[in-house]
């Protein structure tokens, strides 16, 4: 596959596909087949298992959220500041360890790969830290050829093609594609063509707008890939969505709403080893929170 340096800047990407819709325009039915209940899914959304606020001001607008390979401890980060939060999800959401590595940016991802963290700017941009338990860590820097307006919210690591993927936001108020690249960890690279693509007219085919909605689309801003089956979830602010990818192929395997009451702002998304899954919002009104939510599938599941 092609790829694109990752310290070249204002190399072409792709071009993403404008799709020219009228936001008030009729909402198409669901399609037949499709059921929108809570049986395809191996999450009850409706009862989470556990609540965490996050005393910690700092984490009011979380954003980013990632394991650790220490059981129940988390990363973490917050817009405007390049800092990771070690939170302990065992201890009621106590900040373990703090790690600064650049004083101001908008940071939306946070990921751990072995033992080194990784964090994303909206501009695409990500940073490698080494050596986080010493007290000045290494860190390195890479350009990708993604820019703010692709605006860069999802991090996760994609162990079978040992890249972090980037989901890109993009603006809730067009209907265009949704894009997901690679960034090869190998030769620090960023895949020229997207891996996935998201289109939020289909997504609305599965959870039509309600009522009461504002009729925006579909727009990542966090992204996991499942440890035991492999899916990827990917979720959205906008619209308080859930949307499940297959890995291989990259389809919609399932698409839910998300309870904008339990998570008014759902910013991040993470998965234990057991496959329980962890989503996090911004406070509001409030705190941030972590909430923790059973995989109720098979264990074996692949």
């Amino acid at each position: 596959m092609q790829k694109l340096p990752a310290f070249t800047l204002g190399m072409a990407i792709p071009a993403l596909m404008l799709c020219f819709c009228n936001s008030q325009q009729p909402v198409a039915e669901v399609r037949p087949g499709i059921n929108p209940g809570t049986d395809s899914i191996p999450y009850d959304l409706q009862n989470p298992a556990l609540v965490i606020n996050l005393v910690s001001e700092e984490l009011k607008e979380i954003s980013g959220l990632s394991p650790t390979d220490q059981p129940g401890i988390y990363l973490a980060i917050a817009d405007e500041r390049g800092e990771v939060f070690f939170v302990d999800g065992n201890g009621g959401g106590a900040v373990k360890r703090r790690v600064l590595f650049r004083d101001k940016g908008d940071f939306e991802g946070v990921e751990m790969v072995e033992k080194t963290v990784w964090a994303s700017k909206s501009d695409g941009d990500l940073f490698e830290i080494k050596d986080w338990e010493k007290e000045t860590p290494s860190i390195s820097s890479f350009k990708t050829p993604l820019k703010k307006t692709d605006d860069v919210e999802g991090l996760a690591y994609d162990q079978e093609r040992k890249s972090l993927l980037l989901a890109c936001k993009g603006n809730p108020d067009s209907a265009y594609a949704r894009k997901i690249y690679a960034f090869n960890l190998a030769n620090k690279s960023l895949d020229a063509l997207p891996v996935y693509s998201i289109d939020p007219l289909e997504v609305n085919q599965w959870v039509p707008y309600s009522s009461k909605e504002k009729q925006d689309f579909f727009s990542p801003s966090g992204l996991a890939v499942h440890p035991i089956t492999r899916d990827v979830y990917v979720i959205s602010t906008s619209l308080k969505r859930l949307v499940i990818l297959d890995y291989q192929t990259g389809k919609v395997k399932y698409a839910q709403r998300l309870d904008k009451k339990l998570l008014p702002q759902p910013e991040g998304i993470s998965f234990d080893p057991q496959g329980n899954m962890l989503l996090s919002s911004e406070g509001k009104q409030g705190e941030g929170q972590l909430l923790k939510f059973n995989f109720n599938g098979k264990k074996g599941e692949r």
